[in-house]
């Protein structure tokens, strides 16, 4: 899906990953490899393009993961019905046809689409109709964990076909909403033919699926709903390649744990032909190499085992780009992203609750010094809330919370708490029981993750804070979030560039495992503006709305906001490129080898 606003990327694992001591040294002699004295030395002259990725995708099944690296792999194998142009962000066509919105009698929004006439999966069958409403079948099945999408459908009420033209629909809507043509567009299809052989959604009415309240009976139970989403949902689905199945321009072709996936383009792919990023398919071979030590990613540049590093951590890059000898072998850039990273306070743990409480934390922490010492030269802004600064609707009268340890210690103090031991930890009773506030702070196993760790620390002990820094990997800390079992975590957030919509990330129904608003941010007026935007088309309507969003948010401190970090590129010389401010900066499947280094 490209609706990646509603993507919770705990994209610090790449970010903030960088060499310790005891990592691989990326300061080591080049390999034997002469310098480039001409285009032509290069190690490789194939047209396989191979990209580094710092942590594996945890399967490819749309539905089923948010997670970055999956989405990176599967969306060169998954289409989706509409895309958008990485430069220009207007929605263009990929499965179908734009869509063409009318507003029927009874006052509802329809959203008409034409398959193009080439579609097709890897058995020759035409993409049809009847595939559209199968996978939003998948994205509504209650007993599916696909809640991170679908609130975004929620406004579908039924989808149309044509007697005469299989490739012909139309999708009906309940209501007005901001996203729907992004979210109708935005639809991951898949093959029914491959994941439902057995036709068990066939005799289920989209129409239940799309009532809640009869899609929550038929959960409890149609066994026809409970086994698909049991086969569907099991990891062989998402990882075998005979099982993995799409319109895309490549095919899963192996996957070696812990390793690499290997992707080779599809000889009967249907818009081969196609020069454009969102369509193309010029690479005949790519290989996703797993490489999560920042050390041994800096060799394989050298060696040139990689043509490309997705999300680079950053002091990686720093050093990587003054290297004379991979100066000449590959571009190094920086792109203005569409991401946040901040740490997230869980409101449902008693420590936790109140709002000064977290007020104190964020006036703790110096994000302004964090900033400096991990992001020097500008590769980062501050954040300052839910909305990122280059929206017309950034609310300016928001100044980011300074870092002031005295003011801290009066909130804390305000808050209730004192240290009535002499311990050094401020404590307090909280459910007829005396507490220290002292709690885990989760993390990643990385250098500068754990320069993050050290330096909060250090700054909330300064207040009486007591901290435990645990370093959890990526699924673990993932899981943890989930279960609400956690009191503070980095995190990251991912954008697309459309109208904001909240409800995923902050609305109170979307708190696991309906969502993925895992603070647990509750806020009775939130939940209302939320519902507002939703349904406001007009942009000069949201506006006001957005502005008191923003203000709700600064005052009940859900997380502690950071920064706004550039993307950092790291590319070939051997290959044509475009980058995009839209994660992961390049469009793979477009990347063409330059003539002169072909075999």
């Amino acid at each position: 899906m490209n609706l990646r606003s509603l993507v919770y990327l705990l994209l610090v694992v790449s970010l903030l990953s960088c060499r310790t001591d005891q990592e691989g040294s990326t300061t080591d002699e080049p390999t034997t490899l002469a310098p480039a004295g001409s285009e032509y030395e290069y190690k490789h002259a194939d047209n396989t393009l191979r990209i580094g990725m710092r942590v594996e995708p945890t399967g490819l099944n749309p539905v089923l993961s948010t997670q970055a690296a999956s989405r990176y792999v599967g969306e060169m194998v998954f289409q989706t019905l509409n895309s958008q142009d990485p430069q220009t962000f207007e929605q263009v066509p990929l499965l179908a046809s734009l869509a063409d919105i009318s507003r029927e009698a009874d006052g509802t929004v329809s959203y008409s689409y034409l398959i193009d006439e080439r579609a097709n999966w890897p058995n020759g069958l035409p993409v049809t109709a009847t595939d559209v409403i199968f996978s939003l079948k998948i994205v509504m099945n209650p007993l599916i964990l696909s809640g991170a999408y679908r609130p975004y459908y929620d406004m579908v009420s039924n989808i149309v076909t044509s007697p005469g033209n299989e490739k012909r629909f139309k999708v009906m809507t309940k209501r007005p909403y901001l996203l729907a043509e992004q979210a109708i567009g935005s639809l991951s299809i898949y093959p029914e033919y491959a994941y439902d052989p057995d036709g068990l959604l066939r005799s289920i009415s989209l129409t239940d699926l799309t009532n809640n309240a009869k899609a929550q009976r038929m959960a409890e139970e149609n066994d026809q709903l409970k086994s698909f989403a049991e086969a569907f949902s099991t990891a062989e689905r998402s990882h075998e390649p005979d099982q993995v199945i799409g319109s895309g321009p490549y095919r899963l072709v192996s996957w070696e744990d812990g390793q690499k996936l290997t992707l080779e383009r599809r000889e009967d792919y249907w818009a081969a032909k196609s020069n454009d990023a969102w369509m193309a398919a010029k690479p005949e071979k790519i290989i996703f190499n797993v490489i999560p030590d920042a050390g041994t990613m800096g060799n394989a540049l050298r060696d040139e085992l990689v043509d490309v590093v997705a999300d680079m951590s950053v002091n990686i890059f720093k050093e990587l780009r003054e290297d004379e000898y991979l100066q000449q072998r590959y571009e190094f850039e920086t792109v203005p992203s569409l991401k946040y990273f901040g740490l997230l306070l869980n409101l449902q743990n008693p420590l936790l609750r109140d709002v000064k409480t977290r007020q104190a934390l964020a006036h703790a922490i110096d994000v302004d010094l964090l900033i400096e010492q991990i992001f020097p030269g500008n590769m980062a802004t501050r954040a300052n809330g839910p909305v990122l600064p280059a929206k017309s609707y950034y609310n300016t009268d928001l100044t980011p919370t300074p870092y002031s340890p005295e003011r801290a210690r009066e909130l804390l103090k305000e808050a209730g708490w004192e240290d009535s031991n002499n311990d050094g930890t401020v404590d307090k009773i909280i459910d007829g029981a005396r507490e220290e506030l002292a709690f885990e702070f989760l993390i990643f196993p990385s250098g500068a993750s754990e320069q993050v760790g050290a330096l909060v620390k250090e700054w909330v002990a300064e207040v009486g804070v007591s901290i435990e820094v645990i370093r959890q990997d990526f699924r673990a800390l993932y899981g943890e979030l989930d279960k609400g079992n956690y009191a503070m975590a980095i995190a990251g957030f991912g954008f697309d560039p459309n109208p904001d919509e909240f409800t995923q990330l902050w609305a109170s129904t979307s708190i696991p495992p309906n969502g993925t608003n895992r603070t647990g941010f509750s806020n009775a007026e939130a939940d209302k503006i939320i519902k507002q935007i939703r349904v406001t088309l007009k942009e000069e309507d949201r506006e006001p709305l957005y502005r008191r969003f923003q203000e709700i948010v600064y005052e009940m401190q859900p997380m502690i906001f950071l920064f706004s970090p550039d993307d950092r590129v790291v590319i070939s010389k051997r290959f044509e490129y475009e980058t995009t401010s839209v994660s992961p900066n390049r469009d793979f499947n477009a990347l063409e080898q330059k003539s002169w280094n072909k075999e």
